[in-house]
């Protein structure tokens, strides 16, 4: 309790503005960590009439909670109830403060775990582990789908739109264990012939069928669906075909499938090689719709053809163009002029797959699903609100403790200085994210309790 004397004897030995800052820093987080921990104890002395008379007072035993303003130390009263269990009327398990986990969830989704206990260490001056950093993103995803789903509960007025659109494709992470696993994303958005998407909501997850009927889900419950055309687009893959797409929009008045152009030119390109001069013509004339002048260009290509690969490829290639030519014109060449382009499902894949890919990257399927739940919600623009909600629903008691008590913790107090007795042994240090199944982190558990 002798921050603010210390801070002022420091003074005298600042050699400049950076020591300056830092000190400044270092004795205000001391300070509110002083102002908190007496906050939490008088809190749990305003809990003391509400206590059961046959509950019997033990003792009162230490706790601490890391904040982003640093690790706060504070004793709590612990009873002994008629059962033999114990009881603490301040219950709080945390070991990690909500406004902490929901920093680390914000950063953690755009960085590995190992970067983000590196940064948020840095800022918060805690000792934080990429372990941690995982187990509090998962624990965060699960809040955010706690709340979604309360969200999808409120009941909203059904809107009727002109241009609604459903876009649908699949990218490939690497499992634990060298699997690969699909990531299903959809997006729903209302178009506009300028090229605008409004009230855009994207739908990612690893099983197709549940993705597919939150799609649903929501559609039913914002649109008067039965009255709309709904527009649907993909590159025409398994899973994402006519049939597939449209048993998205089962009561849709009608739906209008569209596979982009630039799928076609990609799978042309793949068959016939980058530097192959009939790409353009054929290029041209998927962009003309000419299908009978493509097929002489197949026809041209095939007469090149080498190996039995390249003419398995071009089979390949010949059925999924016939398969799909139908699919191929826009829904502004068909007449329905106030449609913009489709196809940006694709390039929507950078916001995960940056963060889930690349660099020997793998992943477990319960982190890939939170960490996947975390930047669906952040693209749609929830995080903050779900974060907010949800973790200020992990409050287990209602604080209504007067501030006016808390000057009780006078100036005095903070400049005077009180030296500590000290017992005549080496001080130790619990870290807080210990790994439960090691003996440090069981030590810690137990005395959490």
């Amino acid at each position: 309790m002798y921050i603010l004397a210390d801070f002022i004897e420091s003074l005298g030995n600042l050699d400049s503005l950076f020591d300056l800052e830092e000190q400044v820093i270092l004795h205000l987080r001391k300070s509110f960590q002083l102002v908190v921990a007496e906050y939490l104890r008088q809190l749990d002395e305003t809990l003391v009439p509400s206590i059961p008379a046959e509950n019997t007072f033990i003792n009162r035993q230490a706790r601490t909670i890391e904040f982003m303003f640093g690790a706060v130390n504070f004793e709590r009263r612990c009873y002994l109830r008629p059962n033999g269990s114990y009881y603490f009327p301040l219950e709080e398990r945390k070991r990690i403060s909500p406004y902490f986990k929901s920093v680390v969830a914000k950063i953690g989704q755009t960085t590995t775990m190992r970067n983000t206990a590196a940064m948020i260490n840095l800022a918060s001056q805690t000792d934080i582990s990429a372990w941690s950093v995982d187990r509090i993103i998962r624990d965060m995803a699960d809040t955010v789908k706690t709340e979604e789903k309360s969200s999808e509960e409120k009941l909203v007025k059904k809107r009727k739109v002109e241009n609604l659109v459903v876009e649908g494709d699949a990218f490939e992470i690497h499992k634990i264990n060298r699997r690969r696993q699909d990531v299903h994303h959809y997006i729903v958005f209302e178009s506009g012939l300028d090229g605008t998407r409004s009230n855009k909501v994207e739908f990612v997850g690893i099983n197709q069928k549940k993705v597919q009927k939150r799609v649903t889900d929501y559609i039913e419950k914002y649109y008067k669906i039965s009255e709309m055309t709904v527009f649907t687009a993909s590159d025409g893959g398994p899973g994402y075909n006519p049939k597939s797409m449209r048993e998205i929009v089962p009561s849709a008045q009608r739906v209008e499938f569209t596979i982009d152009r630039y799928h076609f030119v990609k799978k042309i390109k793949q068959t016939f090689g980058l530097f192959n001069p009939l790409v353009d013509k054929a290029v041209k004339s998927v962009s003309l719709y000419d299908q009978n002048q493509l097929n002489v260009i197949l026809d041209t290509f095939e007469s090149q053809i080498k190996t039995d690969k390249e003419l398995e490829s071009l089979r390949v290639l010949r059925q999924y163009l016939a398969r799909n030519w139908q699919f191929i014109k826009s829904p502004h060449d068909r007449g329905f002029m106030r449609v913009g382009k489709l196809g940006s499902v694709e390039s929507s894949h950078r916001a995960y797959t940056y963060r889930m890919k690349k660099q020997g990257k793998v992943w477990s399927e319960k982190g890939l699903e939170a960490m996947l739940k975390l930047i669906e919600a952040r693209v749609n623009g929830k995080l903050d609100k779900y974060l907010r909600g949800g973790l200020r629903k992990l409050q287990e008691l209602t604080i209504e403790i007067a501030t006016e008590s808390l000057k009780t913790l006078s100036p005095a107090q903070l400049s005077n200085k009180h030296h500590s007795k000290h017992i005549g042994v080496l001080s130790g240090k619990i870290p807080v994210d210990a790994p439960t199944s090691s003996p440090i982190g069981a030590m810690a558990k137990i005395f959490s309790n």
